[in-house]
């Protein structure tokens, strides 16, 4: 099968890049003039120049494709809402049209569980079939993802929404990178007392459900949550294995959940205020990531379409954490 890809120079997209590949398809990507594309190249997926904001463009690369599969958002925890609206939601739509005219069949969208909101007070896990969260108004990245489900939902061609949880594995440079810094520099600190269970999946795994879902009919019109139900560390036992696996002595600061959300209140606050030039080193909605209570359930993906998380969490985060290298 012929497939294009947004975002394949991402975390997520060559890895998914790599397993569609691995399984015999053929991958196109769709990369903006300044995408590092050095990953891509060896594995041979077709590149064609097209940002997000050029229609024809992505129309054009997605020429005898069968399946879209766009990975393409801004991840980040704070920032402009114009971006977030220009990629997020804006891309999407653009995306999308470019699909529906160049005859793609199948359009599969990489959302997030972040679009539940804050974990239930029972502690319940989410499931597909809840209704979208009420983020706080400075919570940008769940925001953008609900409104580009919602145009996905409502698009004239056959979709499919992944959402997984907290994604890890080798390169990530972002969430387990920064928090491998904060522990390298002495920085970080636990929020709470560090038994709230997390939710993580290896990003090996997203790769094979977006594999799943390319290749099973049965994923067309079908959201889907990704979460490995079976690797849920609390924040204690996450961070402990960190330090084990980069040889660093375990953090003694501690702030409680409720100081770590003023204070990623207050990073926000200073962040608009300067117009995001200090990138704040807390908001709330990082420490809900690390410090919240996160369950979601991942039977209807298991029982549709037959994955199973492969990589157990400890041998995942081991690896992981060699890929970022010494300081």
């Amino acid at each position: 099968m012929h497939i294009l890809l947004t975002g394949a120079s991402g975390f997520l997209g060559r890895h998914v890049a790599a397993e569609l590949i691995r399984r015999q398809h053929t991958v196109a990507a769709a990369v903006r003039p300044t995408t590092h594309t050095a990953y891509l190249q060896p594995l041979g997926v077709h590149l064609h120049v097209a940002s997000l904001d050029q229609p024809a463009r992505l129309q054009a690369a997605m020429a005898g494709a069968e399946t879209v599969v766009h990975i393409a958002a801004r991840v980040h925890t704070t920032g402009p809402w114009r971006e977030f609206q220009q990629t997020t939601i804006t891309g999407t739509a653009h995306v999308l049209a470019a699909a529906t005219a160049a005859g793609v069949r199948h359009f599969i969208h990489l959302s997030t569980v972040g679009v539940y909101g804050w974990p239930r007070p029972d502690g319940r896990p989410f499931v597909e079939t809840d209704d979208y969260g009420r983020p706080y108004r400075w919570n940008y990245y769940s925001r953008a993802k609900i409104a580009a489900e919602q145009l996905v939902r409502a698009a004239p061609l056959a979709t499919t929404i992944l959402r997984p949880t907290w994604i890890y594995g080798p390169r990530d440079t972002t969430s387990l990178g920064r928090i491998l810094a904060a522990l390298r520099h002495g920085q970080f600190r636990w929020i709470g007392n560090g038994n709230n269970p997390l939710s993580l999946v290896h990003v090996a795994d997203v790769a094979t459900a977006v594999a799943l879902a390319v290749e099973q009919p049965a994923a067309r019109g079908e959201i889907f949550n990704v979460a490995d139900d079976a690797a849920t560390p609390t924040q204690r036992e996450f961070i402990t294995r960190i330090c084990a696996a980069a040889e660093l002595p375990l953090p003694t600061a501690r702030l409680p959940y409720r100081l770590a959300h003023t204070a990623g209140f207050a990073g926000e606050w200073v962040a608009h205020l300067t117009g995001f030039r200090v990138c704040p080193p807390l908001t709330r909605l990082s420490v809900l990531l690390l410090g919240g209570p996160r369950r979601y359930n991942s039977a209807k993906i298991r029982r549709v379409l037959g994955w199973q998380p492969a990589v157990p969490f400890h041998d995942g985060l081991r690896e992981a954490v060699a890929t970022l290298g010494a300081p």
